[in-house]
């Protein structure tokens, strides 16, 4: 092997038009969803060699070693962090062999080496960085297409191919199962054959890639440097540095050098049998204008509160972002003792302003379910929410609060029940947001019932309405399918649409029309298209073709399938996009993996997408996270504004 130093360290939708720059003919597997892998081409060699290509969609993920993983390297491989690849790419099945090589460079630079397998289906080794990067080079002007080295997070996303394993078979505590699916010193160099094998002899992880653990360590196009913490977007490593990295293991590496998060680098003239590569047809990544960007908004914890639940988000008069939301302050408990606060936002979701106490639940009232409106006519905010107080009189009550200057400042809160016809003390808001009509009308969309030990649950969806600017409301009529939480939206034909959580355990959203403004209720619907575990979910209008060229309407809720609440955990907050008023949803994409509960959303000054959802790592109360991304990244490019 030789003397040297081996410093041990440490992005759904596919891309638009598919690689520029030469790999424009390379389509997806015909059928494939957005967002899935498994797409298989060849780009033929002189001598009738070929490289095989695999594609690997854009997407999402933590990059790095879990809490506590077994045989990791803490100041190396850490800390975890969030990373997007906003496109997706071809990536070589697997790693460059002898053959390929010798078709396109003419040369073996591991003859005479020791070391080294002469079956041609073997690895490229004793290659450096550099080495590669002429291989790279020629093989543009064999094929007239664009090539590269993966960058080291493109690496560990195919690697992982969406596990968050130790290695994308399992944590395999013991290593029983690694010398069935990697080569390693346990099976190669503990031998008499001590060498890299012949590529794709050992199963493909979830993605069909050979050999991403063992086999060969393979440059990255980065330089090496220690991950910083935050949410990344392309990453593509250091500026400048003294080695280049490695990533995968090797048949010289124990068992946990051929982890997925594992991390090595060298030398750029370092060259070894164990050291190879593969490569990738496609451009070199970029920061694209518009994908997500996460901001938590609420923590956990912070500020003396135990649980933050239940958001609500507008864009007030002056385009300032307002988020709503309980602080729970003693448990995470529906109706335990809770505040309803406030954070703005005046550079679109960047950076927020500290929270703001609006209510104070008094002893063990509760002040839950925000569902703000903006009055257009009259530059107003209106909030509504509930005061719930499980111990004693006044069990339920409906607050309302108005500003006046973007939410800055606010009066104190009104009950609502001497000015409300049809009052129903069951009333819940939302949750989410309300909307202005082309009318003018205020439409609060919610829900009304009961809940006992007879008929368990007994609710119905419903709005509330105003047509003076939040002086007097009605409260409309009830949908007639158990229903629940519920979000709004105005069809471009007037229309109002209700969307909503289902009761029925029909494991999808209900839809309600109405022909009158939402007093009542001319037709219901279950949308199959629109999965549900249930939970509440989020619907806006987009944009207008009569404003902005095309109908729109998004849609986000966590993408599972339950019929009744708690049958399966609420995980992968997913957006949607319609363009026949939710008729059908072509557009889905995955935005947060795992667990994910209620959500809101809102179209910001500048046409981005705003979204704001509870979620977590490990649970789904860790925070209230916001994430803005562009109309391009949602579709892929593909709504061609």
């Amino acid at each position: 092997m030789g003397t040297r130093t081996r410093i041990l360290c440490g992005l759904f939708l596919l891309c638009n038009a598919l690689l520029a720059g030469g790999c424009n003919h390379l389509e997806r597997r015909p059928g494939a969803a957005v967002g899935e892998s498994g797409g298989s081409e060849t780009v033929a060699l002189p001598g009738n060699a070929a490289i095989a290509l695999t594609w690997i969609p854009a997407g999402t993920f933590m990059m790095g070693q879990t809490a506590n993983e077994q045989d990791a390297y803490p100041n190396k491989e850490t800390p975890r962090h969030r990373v997007t690849l906003s496109r997706g790419f071809w990536l070589g099945r697997y790693e460059v062999t002898q053959e390929q090589w010798r078709a396109v460079m003419g040369t073996t630079p591991w003859v005479g080496k020791r070391y080294v397998s002469d079956d041609p289906k073997s690895p490229a080794v004793y290659v450096t960085w550099d080495d590669a990067q002429a291989f790279i080079a020629k093989l543009k002007g064999v094929t007239g297409k664009e090539f590269r080295l993966p960058t080291e997070a493109e690496w560990e996303y195919a690697c992982r191919a969406g596990t968050t394993t130790r290695f994308n078979w399992g944590d395999d505590p013991h290593y029983e199962e690694i010398s069935r699916r990697a080569w390693w010193r346990g099976n190669a160099q503990i031998t008499e054959r001590e060498c890299a094998r012949p590529v794709g002899a050992m199963p493909p992880n979830p993605w069909g890639l050979y050999d991403m653990s063992g086999n060969v360590s393979e440059w990255c196009q980065d330089w090496h440097g220690y991950y910083t913490d935050g949410h990344a977007t392309n990453p593509t490593g250091p500026s400048i540095a003294e080695h280049r990295v490695l990533r995968g293991g090797s048949w010289l590496s124990v068992g946990g050098y051929c982890r997925s998060s594992r991390r090595n680098h060298d030398v750029p003239s370092a060259a070894h049998s164990d050291i190879g590569f593969r490569v990738v047809c496609g451009p070199a990544p970029e920061e694209q204008g518009g994908a997500p960007e996460f901001n938590d908004v609420f923590v956990a914890g912070q500020g003396g509160v135990n649980t933050f639940r239940i958001p609500g988000m507008l864009l007030a008069p002056d385009s300032s972002l307002l988020v709503f939301c309980e602080a729970r302050k003693e448990s995470g408990a529906d109706a335990s003792p809770t505040d309803m606060v406030l954070r703005r936002s005046l550079d679109c979701g960047r950076t927020w302003l500290p929270m703001q106490a609006l209510v104070h639940g008094v002893g063990k009232e509760a002040l839950m379910n925000p569902c703000p409106v903006v009055d257009r006519e009259n530059n107003a905010i209106i909030l509504l929410c509930d005061k719930a107080n499980k111990f004693g009189e006044g069990h339920n009550q409906h607050f309302q609060l108005e500003s006046r200057d973007n939410g800055a400042t606010w009066s104190e809160p009104v009950d609502i029940k001497a000015r409300t016809t049809n009052y129903d003390d069951s009333f819940n808001a939302g949750p989410g947001v309300g909307i202005q009509l082309r009318s003018g009308r205020l439409v609060v969309p919610g829900y009304t019932g009961e809940t006992n030990d007879e008929t368990d649950e007994n609710w119905h969806s419903r709005v509330l309405y105003s047509d003076d600017h939040g002086k007097t409301w009605t409260l409309g009529a009830r949908v007639a399918q158990l229903s629940d939480e519920s979000q709004v939206v105005e069809l471009a034909d007037g229309k109002l649409m209700l969307n909503m959580r289902g009761n029925m355990g029909m494991s999808c959203r209900g839809v309600a029309i109405s022909e009158n403004g939402g007093e009542t209720w001319s037709s219901f619907h279950w949308d199959r298209a629109l999965n549900e575990c249930p939970c509440q979910a989020s619907i806006v209008r987009y944009s207008l073709a009569t404003q902005d060229k095309k109908d729109r309407l998004l849609f986000a809720n966590p993408d599972n399938a339950g019929e009744k609440f708690g049958i399966l955990e609420r995980t992968r907050m997913t957006v949607r996009l319609s363009y026949d008023e939710g008729k059908t949803w072509p557009v889905k994409r995955l935005i947060h993996a795992g667990p994910s509960s209620y959500s809101t959303m809102v179209r910001l000054p500048d046409g981005n997408i705003g979204l704001l959802f509870e979620g977590g790592e490990k649970h789904r109360r860790q925070w209230i996270r916001f994430v803005r991304f562009s109309l391009a990244w949602l579709t892929d490019g593909a709504d061609n504004l």
